[in-house]
């Protein structure tokens, strides 16, 4: 038998960083453990995006009662706006038949003294 050469400072050396190597690798990740990461990171992003497309559905909802209502209230605006518009003239006749009225009524009750 060949006598094995003695061990060196270099052969322990090189045991001890396989050893590390080796424990480092055992501590790694698995693929089964990543699987299993990225799983539990697809299901929480489907909750999170379902509770994100139920309150955008909730909010598109309460816009679209919003908008309707505006739409409610500007045809009601226009309306006011008309009116108070056709009472605005409606006014001013009635201003300018009383002035009329009024001088009438001053001209009827015109009495001149002293004329034969």
């Amino acid at each position: 038998m060949a006598p094995t050469p003695p061990a060196g400072p270099d052969d322990t050396a090189l045991e001890r960083i396989r050893e590390e190597l080796w424990g480092l690798a055992a501590s790694m990740a698995t693929n089964v453990d990543l699987q299993q990461l990225t799983s539990n990171i697809q299901d929480t992003l489907k909750a999170e995006m379902a509770r994100i497309r139920s309150k955008v559905a909730s909010q598109a909802s309460r816009i679209t009662t919003l908008e309707q209502a505006a739409e409610t209230q500007t045809i009601r605006l226009n309306a006011a706006d008309t009116a108070v518009a056709r009472q605005g003239d409606m006014v001013l006749v009635m201003r300018r038949h009383l002035e009329d009225l009024d001088n009438r009524g001053r001209r009827c009750n015109i009495r001149i003294h002293g004329v034969p």
